[in-house]
């Protein structure tokens, strides 16, 4: 539920685990420890809880485009995501010295301000998101 009382439906949030590129490697913003996506075994728990830490739910009602969740939707989850109960749902943003792109969408993140997510149809900005 939100705020004023009404449910959303729940297929209108997006799980996104945000990682960092840091020289070749692939780590959780909150995290140090690097994570090979392509892994078929679920992440070890110090891993798993840099991953969990790192979430971000992005979500129709907080002002992102339909548009959004659509492109985040298609993009695949990764072999350790999927081995995991606690993250087979989620996708990978993967940002470098703070930006990336999903697609056609791009991101920004920063400790300070969190994600934002703009798309190319607007060139707006929408609301950032906090895990």
């Amino acid at each position: 539920m939100n705020d004023q009382g009404e449910s959303w439906p729940l297929d209108d949030w997006i799980d996104v685990v945000v990682l960092r590129d840091e020289n070749g490697r692939t780590v959780p913003v909150t995290g140090q420890i690097p994570v090979d996506l392509a892994d078929t075994k679920p992440p070890h728990p110090e891993s798993l809880s840099e991953l969990l830490d790192s979430t971000v739910r992005v979500a129709a009602g907080e002002g992102n485009l339909s548009v959004v969740l659509d492109i985040l939707r298609v993009i695949p989850i990764p072999a350790v995501f999927a081995a995991s109960p606690w993250l087979v749902d989620s996708r990978p943003v993967v940002v470098r010295n703070g930006t990336g792109a999903l697609g056609s969408l791009s991101v920004r993140y920063s400790d300070s301000a969190g994600l934002r997510i703009s798309g190319p149809e607007t060139g707006l900005d929408h609301d950032d998101q906090d895990g």
